[in-house]
């Protein structure tokens, strides 16, 4: 097991940008400006509560735009996710809209933590005190990356469903010495919730597949089918709209070719300068991405580079998804703490340009981004795909799909550390492989 340096050259730092990610992500803008201040929106936590409300009073879920009294500038909006998820909503409703929104906050942020809490088991490091302050530290610093920024703004589930997602990843491992987990035979049941409560993580099944664990994958896929099934049992007619054509109206989120839409879809969308990218490109790059990403994930899980495997598929889902707003892009967190973990495991300083550039990429920039759309033309922080002003087309073509570019990134330096072998590259590696070529006793950092 690993322990992380307990010097305060190391703690030191992370403190002090953990300091200055909170002060940015609460005076840049600032926390108190109308709609733009990080808990002055909670847009999707009442799409989410609409929902819940339209269940409640037999309203359709799908057949228009929802809406409700709530004293914010909120447009009616259209409820984008499957059935059981209004049923896992229905508590919303019973509390207060300051509460929710309270109550949403506090889940987010303790979801972090225990996100990164969680990466950091992955890689084998030990549940002591300085793993748990280092844990907070990265916890702060990665709420002024986009994607935990707007989830929080929002109050977005992008969070739940990582965690679930990771709770699998974690349960279906072997521990040291090649031990299984007490609760293995849960390992699916959380990616399983997770596409019944937003469809896209049932891309994970094709992970669960290429890394070998098919058990996990078939706990998964019959956990999904009960929530589905729960779905025709409690509201049949908003289950029967939904799966009979909802599910791929992708129309009724945004046009393809907006910047805010950072998968593939959206990238051949703006590169041909269409509004809608034609349906045979894009499910052809769409499935070369798949493909390049679930192959590099069952080389590194191979490789006993396992938490960056699931990393990469996570991100891969997002390039392939019809549709992704810059804050589905949450696996950015668990790729922080894998870039953090190579920086200290490398022993070489070009590694620690690692997490800087990652951060650059994927951080929340202020800027002015004036909509006649919203009651208030402020400074607001996004992400860098949405940065204006007079850029060359060249530039602004690449910072418009910046994430695309990251997952590219990604699969590029995922194929050069593959190359690594012996002691240098043992070091970068999670437990639990049996294709571990260096014996663990080599290994002066294990435990």
């Amino acid at each position: 097991m690993r322990s992380l340096p307990s010097t305060y050259w190391l703690r030191g730092p992370l403190a002090l940008l953990a300091l200055a990610s909170v002060v940015v992500v609460l005076r840049a803008p600032d926390e108190r400006t109308p709609w733009w201040g990080i808990s002055q929106s909670m847009l999707d936590v009442h799409v989410y509560r609409w929902g819940a409300e339209a269940v409640r009073n037999s309203e359709p879920l799908y057949e228009g735009l929802l809406w409700g009294v709530n004293g914010r500038f909120f447009v009616p909006m259209p409820f984008t996710y499957p059935p059981f998820s209004a049923l896992l909503f229905q508590p919303l409703p019973m509390l207060s809209r300051p509460l929710m929104a309270a109550g949403w906050t506090a889940l987010t942020l303790g979801l972090l933590y225990l996100v990164i809490r969680m990466s950091l088991r992955a890689l084998d490091y030990a549940p002591d005190t300085v793993t748990r302050q280092v844990s907070l530290c990265l916890a702060l610093i990665c709420l002024s990356l986009e994607p935990v920024r707007t989830t929080i703004w929002l109050g977005q589930i992008n969070l739940v469903l990582l965690a679930l997602v990771l709770a699998d990843q974690l349960l279906s491992r072997d521990g040291p010495g090649g031990r299984a987990s007490r609760w293995r035979h849960l390992a699916g049941i959380g990616s399983g919730l997770a596409a019944g409560i937003k469809l896209t993580p049932a891309f994970f099944w094709a992970h669960w597949i290429v890394t070998g664990r098919w058990r996990v994958a078939v706990v998964s896929v019959v956990t999904f089918l009960a929530t589905v099934a729960l779905g025709f049992l409690v509201i049949p007619s908003d289950a029967a709209r939904y799966w009979s054509g909802t599910v791929v109206e992708s129309g009724r989120i945004a046009q393809d070719s907006v910047v805010a839409n950072q998968s593939m879809r959206g990238v051949v969308a703006r590169v041909l300068d269409v509004d809608s990218a034609p349906t045979i490109a894009w499910l052809a790059f769409a499935a070369l991405a798949a493909l390049v990403g679930l192959a590099t994930a069952a080389l590194l899980h191979r490789a006993g580079h396992q938490l960056l495997a699931l990393t990469l598929s996570g991100m891969t889902m997002s390039m392939v998804s019809p549709f992704s707003w810059g804050h589905h892009w949450v696996w950015f967190i668990p790729l922080f703490v894998l870039t953090v973990h190579y920086a200290l495991s490398a022993r070489r300083w070009s590694f620690w340009l690692l997490p800087p550039l990652l951060w650059a990429a994927t951080a929340a920039w202020v800027q002015s981004f004036p909509n006649p759309d919203f009651p208030d033309d402020r400074w607001v922080a996004i992400g860098l795909f949405m940065l204006g002003g007079d850029i060359p087309p060249v530039i602004f073509g690449l910072i418009t799909n910046i994430y695309p570019l990251v997952w590219l990134a990604t699969v590029g330096l995922s194929a050069l550390l593959l190359r690594r072998s012996g002691a240098a590259g043992a070091r970068l590696r999670d437990y639990g492989t049996a294709d571990d070529s260096v014996p663990r006793a080599e290994d002066p950092r294990r435990g």
